[in-house]
């Protein structure tokens, strides 16, 4: 009599979790709205996404993301899309060839790839109208010395006034930037990331334009770079060295007031004293108008605009 050799159970199909389909789906949801609110083409955004632009991103009005911006767009969603794969990775490849071999998986799949691809498109749209309309806010990576582009947009919008206390102890008067180009940026003296090349490139913009341009440098934190302190700070920063420069400062309302009229969207970290900022520069043009605005320029782009502006009073 035979002896049948026992015959192991055929193998049970395991089915691939749910949660690895929701938590995709949760982290493509997610990634969107994260990328929507950096780079959603809105005709008129709101003023408040305009500054949570600037500040996450780097984004100046109109503009694309900074390096940094880019970095923390990518990164963020890359990381936990790494997460995802490495817990589900099983069975998120699996929820794909089950959705591939169907007509209606396959038409979602194409749906989940297809905004990705038009947002590339998009970009890449983007950024070359950009460079041919403004090429500054995009090309952040300017080396110094690089002329200020021919298609640089120019504006015509009211300048806010400054009305603040310089280094002088004297108050900065709407006369005194009458008849010539100012170049106005705002700083902090604790700041060791953003300030030190902002001040650097319009301090260089003062004195390569000398008299023909007056370059101010607004405090972005008016509860330590108080008006008794800005001398000291105007020398730390080169500042006393370029002719008619003026660093000012003044109430912690009143320079509030003026960051809120040039839309610069800074934060405070109440516990450390740390401001995030952007490095906007501004570039007035003698008649109570903002000519041009910056997102972290050279020297070379401001003094470039300086000139652009006198060969318009010309």
């Amino acid at each position: 009599m035979l002896a049948l050799a026992p015959t192991s159970p055929p193998p049970v199909s395991r089915s691939p979790s749910r949660f690895a389909a929701f938590g995709f789906l949760g982290w493509l949801a997610a990634t969107a709205a994260w990328w929507g609110m950096a780079l959603a083409p809105l005709p008129a955004p709101p003023e408040w996404l305009d500054r949570a632009r600037a500040v996450c991103f780097g984004s100046p009005p109109g503009g694309l993301p900074d390096t940094w911006g880019w970095m923390l767009l990518v990164a963020s969603p890359l990381s936990i899309l790494v997460f995802l794969v490495a817990v589900w990775g099983r069975d998120l490849a699996a929820w794909s060839r089950r959705l591939s071999g169907t007509a209606a998986g396959a038409v979602l799949l194409g749906a989940v790839a297809l905004p990705p691809l038009l947002a590339g498109a998009w970009l890449i749209e983007r950024r070359a109208e950009i460079a041919r309309l403004s090429a500054g806010p995009v090309a952040l990576s300017a080396a110094e010395g690089e002329p200020l582009p021919a298609a640089y947009p120019r504006s015509f919008d009211p300048a806010p006034a400054i009305p603040l206390v310089d280094q002088h102890g004297a108050r900065l008067e709407p006369a005194a930037l009458a008849g010539k180009p100012a170049i106005v940026t705002f700083a902090y003296a604790h700041c060791a990331t953003v300030c030190p090349g902002l001040v650097r490139s319009v301090r260089l913009a003062g004195e390569r334009a000398g008299p023909r341009a007056t370059a101010l440098f607004v405090t972005l934190d008016p509860w330590r770079d108080t008006p008794s302190s800005l001398p000291t700070l105007a020398q730390a920063w080169g500042v006393a060295a370029v002719p008619g420069a003026r660093l000012l400062s003044g109430a912690v309302e009143e320079v509030l007031a003026v960051h809120e009229a040039y839309g610069l969207g800074a934060v405070r970290d109440e516990a450390t004293g740390e401001i995030t900022h952007p490095g906007l520069v501004f570039v007035l043009d003698g008649e109570g108008r903002i000519a041009f605005r910056f997102l972290n320029p050279p020297a070379s782009w401001l003094v470039g605009a300086v000139a652009r502006l006198e060969r318009e009073r010309a």
